[in-house]
This record gives structure tokens, sequence and C-alpha cells, in this order.
């Protein structure tokens, strides 16, 4: 696929917040790309997230990130970019890795609260 940058991994981090290892069901859409998924966080920050899929998207793609919030409330949903496609968690899981943007104080503090619930 044109534009799709594959790398692993590596020790240096270049995030503004650490990802935790946490899967939360999420659906992702990119209609510029015919593209509807759900799936799953491998990581999770109020910053971005790494995604299982075996379907990568271009570099620099934009895709809407749907988080559900319970069956009480409304999804979360964040507008996101695609920074990387390849591996995580030792080169066994398959992803696109995302960097949420124009994230306002509200929907950081929800995205924070429900990490906080997932891993508790």
């Amino acid at each position: 696929m044109e534009g799709v940058v594959t790398e692993q991994l590596t020790g240096t981090e270049r995030r503004a917040r650490p990802r935790i290892s946490v899967a939360i069901e999420i659906k992702l859409h990119a209609p510029e790309h015919h593209y509807m998924l759900m799936s799953r966080t491998i990581d999770l920050s109020t910053h971005g997230a790494f995604v299982r899929t075996n379907r990568p998207l271009p570099m620099g793609a934009s895709v809407t990130v749907s988080f559900n919030r319970g069956s009480d409330r409304n999804p979360l949903m964040l507008d996101a970019e695609v920074v990387r496609a390849g591996t995580a968690d030792g080169g066994r899981q398959r992803g696109i890795a995302l960097r949420f943007s124009d994230l306002s104080d509200l929907d950081e503090m929800l995205l924070s609260e429900l990490i906080k619930r997932t891993r508790s």
C-alpha cells in the first residue's frame, strides 16, 4: 500500500505521554479510505494509541476513534492521525499507531477516566 511506513517500536520514545498496556474495544472509521474496523487497543494514552489491525492505513490518514464508555453513556469520539504502521508488544501484534488531535480538556479527562476504569 503506497505511503505506509512499517517499523518496529524502538527504545527511543517520542511520545508526549507514556502509553499504558490496556485492551479497550474501539470502532475505527476512515471514510477517505473506505475503512471501518472494530478492534482493540494494544496500548493507550491520553494522546494516542496503538490499535490492532492487519490492514494498515497510510501515514497521515485521518480517522475517527470511538470508545464505548458503557451502556449508560455516549461513546467518546476522537479524531486522530495515523503516525505509524508496524508492530508492538515485541513484534507479536500488528497494527497502527494513532495520535489524537484537537483534544479538549474534557476529552482528555474522559479518556483518562476510561483508562483508569479499564485497568482496575
